[in-house]
């Protein structure tokens, strides 16, 4: 009995030890990862976040094609249940032509986009263009966030250096370092303090492509300064709405009543994510009308200074290298595949590990199917 006592005293001095460090932020990523039985984040860790949900406002269901029905080889679903793929939609001339769930997945379910909300804040910023309430992507960055501290002798990087991620910020990206700045943007209770704290300069602005969380992270914040609102409440009537959300989405916050977590963190079911893939297949346009500007999402699926990341968006690596896609940690996938006119959307728990490069296992198994029902 005094051993144990003694353990607990042990724990409790040190819980409230991390808790006034400068790692508090760990105890969110304990109780959201291990208490849930994983060892980080996972896609079903909404309830351990401060959140801002969007309720329904158009709902536009996506048509069950009645004639074209596509099945998945024993390969590909074999692969798909290796990975512990939970939800997977596969639209072709805008009907559903597949759709499965695994274990307590269903059409409803919310998962997390993770990075794929990197695509939604850069569509977001172009809206934003549109609007006004942007002059243009060329805009140096102090103009939206004038606290931000450029080193001296560096040249300010623009919002489209943040979005194309050669902005050069002095981090590196670490999804598994629980001491690292990544890691803290994600668990943290001051994304805005975070993210200022880290400088640019690693590269000269524009030259160098390099993954930066971050970077996103800087975009939001330009993004909800300009326009004088939550990112939440802005796209939900710019994008989802007009998109045809048919579910409620929520979106992470660092704390109650805070900032997005705009480099990840969108809550929506595999359905409304496979409306935003309708949207850019169709060049930003919904019944004739313009919600992103097409020109803009043809340049923001061509390489920038990495052939395979423009604004936002990846792009495969050949022979794929017509498909593009907003992607997320885990395998969280809206594939765009404009020459057959399909979008296919799956959510899971693990990616597979790399392919080559940064594509993963799970990305690789879907192309491969693709690849056969278009050669049937």
């Amino acid at each position: 009995m005094k051993t144990a006592k003694r353990v607990l005293f042990v724990l409790i001095v040190l819980f409230l030890a991390l808790k006034f460090s400068p790692y508090g932020y760990l105890i969110k990523g304990v109780k959201g990862a291990y208490f849930d039985g994983h060892t980080s984040a996972h896609i079903y860790d909404r309830k351990h976040f401060d959140q801002r949900e969007m309720p329904v406002f158009n709902p536009m269901p996506l048509p069950v094609s009645e004639k074209t029905k596509r099945v998945l080889d024993a390969e590909t679903r074999e692969k798909l249940e290796t990975y512990k793929t939970a939800g997977l939609l596969v639209v072709e001339q805008d009907e559903i032509v597949l759709e499965a769930y695994w274990d307590a997945h269903d059409p409803s379910t919310m998962s997390n986009s993770f990075s794929m909300a990197k695509s939604i804040i850069t569509m977001l910023v172009q809206i934003a263009v549109q609007d006004g309430y942007i002059d243009s992507w060329d805009d140096p960055i102090t103009k939206y966030i004038p606290e931000y501290e450029i080193p001296e002798g560096i040249a300010e990087p623009t919002l489209r250096h943040f979005s194309t991620m050669t902005a050069g910020m002095q981090i590196k990206e670490n999804y598994k370092a629980p001491f690292s700045k990544t890691a803290k943007l994600y668990y943290g209770d001051n994304v805005i303090e975070t993210a200022l704290s880290i400088p640019v300069g690693k590269h000269p602005a524009g030259e160098v492509f390099e993954y930066q969380s971050a970077q996103t992270q800087i975009l939001t914040i330009a993004l909800s300064r300009a326009v004088g609102e939550s990112i939440s409440s802005y796209a939900n009537r710019e994008l989802f709405a007009k998109a045809g959300f048919e579910s409620a989405v929520t979106w992470h916050l660092d704390r109650e009543e805070g900032l997005e977590l705009g480099f990840c963190c969108v809550n929506a079911s595999v359905r409304d994510y496979a409306k935003l893939g309708q949207l850019v297949l169709h060049h930003g346009t919904i019944d004739g009308q313009s919600v992103v500007d097409s020109s803009f999402l043809a340049l923001a699926s061509t390489g920038y200074r990495s052939p395979e990341y423009g604004h936002g968006f990846w792009i495969y690596p050949e022979p794929h290298q017509n498909v593009f896609a907003f992607r997320g940690m885990l395998g969280q996938d809206i594939i765009i595949d404009r020459q057959h006119h399909r979008v296919v959307v799956r959510v899971g728990a693990q990616s597979g590990g790399k392919f080559t490069r940064d594509f993963n296992r799970v990305e690789l198994a879907l192309l491969e199917q693709m690849d056969r029902w278009d050669l049937n």
